[in-house]
């Protein structure tokens, strides 16, 4: 019969409850797409919009930052040239909506990814503070009715007010944050996997910065 001494019982012991104390370890960033990747792309509009695709005629950049203009652009968005976004990607930037000559403040950002073209309603569409600061959606070919994926309504846009985006497409999951909350994720069933990114608007006052895009 195979005998253990009592000295190397107590260590198996010892080594069975530090395993039992031992932390689960939470998901590495890199792997959640949060942080880490590849800079493929980053703009600041400090030259202007020589990388972009510009379908009406108020886009504009003042001040360093893209700005939508002072007239309804009506989904006629920006969209981007020469790039093309990784399958799995995070695109970050910064964006501010006001109320300019608006006679009520709308809200109203919005963009797009994921489409196999650079047109408005190819791929995914988020907006934030749409209909008059109201839904926020993750949408996909179509923000009204079915094409809305997930919605919530307790963000609101606050005029003025800068936000930090920053949404990940890994593995045919959609997550947006706005700073380090979580706003809205999917989990989508027939994802949208295309290369095009847009800047869109109907008719806010919105300005748009520090655009970076990762491959992750």
């Amino acid at each position: 019969m195979l005998r253990i001494s009592v000295p190397i019982i107590a260590l198996l012991l010892l080594a069975a409850t530090a395993c039992e104390k031992r932390p689960r370890l939470r998901p590495n960033p890199v792997e959640t797409g949060i942080t880490g990747g590849e800079l493929i792309f980053e703009e600041d509009f400090a030259k202007g919009l020589d990388h972009w695709n510009v379908t009406s005629k108020h886009w504009k950049v003042v001040d360093g930052r893209l700005f939508t203009g002072d007239g309804p652009n009506q989904n006629k968005g920006v969209w981007l040239k020469g790039v093309s976004l990784p399958e799995n990607v995070r695109i970050e930037f910064d964006a501010t909506s006001v109320q300019g000559n608006k006679p009520q403040f709308e809200g109203d950002m919005k963009f797009e990814f994921g489409g196999d073209r650079p047109e408005h309603a190819s791929g995914y569409i988020i907006i934030f503070g749409g209909w008059k600061n109201s839904i926020n959606t993750i949408a996909r070919h179509d923000e009204h009715g079915e094409g809305r994926l997930a919605v919530e309504s307790t963000h609101k846009v606050t005029d003025g007010q800068t936000y930090h985006f920053k949404v990940i497409r890994l593995d045919g999951e959609v997550k947006w944050f706005l700073g380090e909350s979580l706003v809205l994720s999917v989990k989508d069933r027939e994802p949208a996997r295309g290369g095009a990114f847009g800047f869109n608007d109907w008719d806010s006052r919105v300005y748009f910065d520090n655009l970076k895009i990762f491959a992750l």
